[in-house]
């Protein structure tokens, strides 16, 4: 037997059209007499029809008035409304012909179309009509119709919709949309996870319809393919790096030899420049921050360690925050990304200020602020881009950077620990880049101890 929840949708859609086709069945066999047997203005003007029969029959075995106004009395016990007509009225009156005559004289009195209903129902009661019937050659008698109310129509009709159309399609859309749409959504869910989040370590699930089934087949296939060319890719890059980095040691050595003063500055900071080029390169493209494990630190030492390195040589920075805050962090990565944002503001900036605070919702909060000139919000959106200088003016060596430095800590910060990034303006002016490192995502506790440092 096939697994309902695991077959094809168009399997499923079947399936519940066919189950939703058998409920409406059952309720309006259930609900139906009972709506119209208590509620149908057909079945009220049919027992009209059979009293005003009754009567009739009564009042033509009569003889005296004495038994006419026992009639009419008894009449007026089963809520019919009688009375014996004029002689001027006899003349007018129509006999009845054939049996079910007076059933079709009802009905063309009661029954009004829907139009008519709603006519009805706006103006809050229907007309009021007299049956006038011949009894015999001498004789006719006047029946006043009753006023029925105008929702004795429309309520059969409202109830049943409701019942057979109405419930039985809320219940069936609900399921339906558990049962289908659930999965199709956890499925979007994840892809739009691993696709902002660049994590392609955990497999899609197959669960659900046979094509949703199907098709985190298909993905994950794909996730195995691109894991393999990321590792290969990493492979081949550390190749590279360890070939590169010999001839370049090669140089240094020969470079060092060198006779002329002004030649061998020139040799060596271009040495410098490829080497620096090198790490940048690796480190933004090998993702390395994702093999270092993570472990707790005191971040807030880690960042006055940080700051006090950049003061030795002759940068000013300085550092603002608690005595002690502590989080699990990988250290490594934070130093890099941090020393990222530092260097980058000493390009264009007299002072900088690190600035460590504990979040609300119990992870940290880094600020990097600089007095530089600041950047525009087009900039600031395409300063996160691989390779792209604010400044094209500056060359490669004299002060510009590779364009890697704020990519490289933007990349450790959300994939490295689930953290967020963004750049703003400081008043008057300078950026301010700050980094939201959570407590419940790749951080875990985050705990502060201890007095402010300032």
């Amino acid at each position: 037997m096939i697994n309902f929840r695991t077959a094809s949708i168009r399997t499923q859609i079947l399936v519940l059209a066919t189950l939703l086709t058998i409920l409406v069945s059952v309720v309006a066999t259930l609900s139906e007499p009972y709506i119209y047997g208590r509620h149908d203005k057909g079945i009220q003007i049919g027992l009209l029809a059979g009293r005003i029969e009754l009567v009739m029959d009564q009042f033509r075995r009569t003889r005296t008035e004495e038994e006419e106004a026992a009639v009419l009395s008894s009449a007026a016990t089963l809520g019919i409304q009688v009375e014996k007509a004029s002689p001027e009225q006899v003349r007018d009156a129509n006999g009845v012909d054939k049996p079910g005559d007076i059933l079709m004289r009802v009905r063309a009195l009661l029954e009004g179309g829907f139009f008519q209903t709603v006519e009805w129902l706006l103006a809050g009661a229907s007309q009021s009509h007299v049956l006038l019937l011949k009894v015999d050659a001498t004789r006719a008698v006047v029946f006043h119709m009753p006023v029925f109310s105008p929702y004795l129509w429309l309520l059969p009709a409202v109830a049943s919709g409701v019942l057979k159309i109405v419930i039985p399609l809320a219940l069936m859309a609900y399921f339906s949309s558990r049962l289908i749409t659930h999965p199709v959504a956890r499925f979007a869910a994840a892809a739009e996870e691993a696709s902002m989040d660049d994590n392609l370590e955990k497999p899609f699930a197959t669960e659900g319809a046979a094509e949703i089934r199907s098709l985190a087949t298909s993905l994950n296939i794909m996730r195995s393919r691109i894991l393999e060319m990321v590792d290969s890719r990493t492979r081949m890059l550390s190749s590279i790096s360890h070939d590169l980095r010999t001839p370049l040691t090669r140089l240094r050595m020969r470079a060092e030899h060198c006779a002329q003063p002004d030649l061998q500055r020139q040799m060596l900071a271009d040495i410098t420049t490829l080497g620096n080029m090198i790490d940048e390169s690796l480190a933004f493209l090998t993702n390395a921050y994702h093999s270092v494990p993570s472990r707790k630190v005191d971040i807030s030492s880690l960042l006055q360690t940080i700051a006090t390195d950049f003061s030795e040589t002759g940068i000013d920075v300085s550092f603002t925050g608690p005595r002690r805050l502590t989080c699990i962090c990988r250290p490594e990565s934070i130093t890099r990304a941090v020393n990222n944002l530092v260097e980058n503001a000493s390009r264009y900036a007299n002072h900088i200020e690190i600035e460590l605070q504990s979040a609300a919702d119990g992870g940290v909060l880094i600020k990097v602020s600089d007095d530089g000139p600041g950047l525009s919000d087009e900039l600031k959106a395409r300063a996160l881009e691989p390779f792209f200088k604010v400044d094209k003016a500056r060359t490669t060596g004299t002060g510009g950077g590779f364009g890697l430095g704020l990519p490289t800590a933007e990349g450790i910060v959300r994939k490295g620990h689930g953290g967020r990034m963004t750049l703003s303006d400081r008043k008057p002016h300078g950026l301010i880049v700050e980094i939201n490192l959570p407590s419940g995502q790749g951080l875990g506790e985050v705990r502060l101890a201890g007095a402010s440092r300032r």
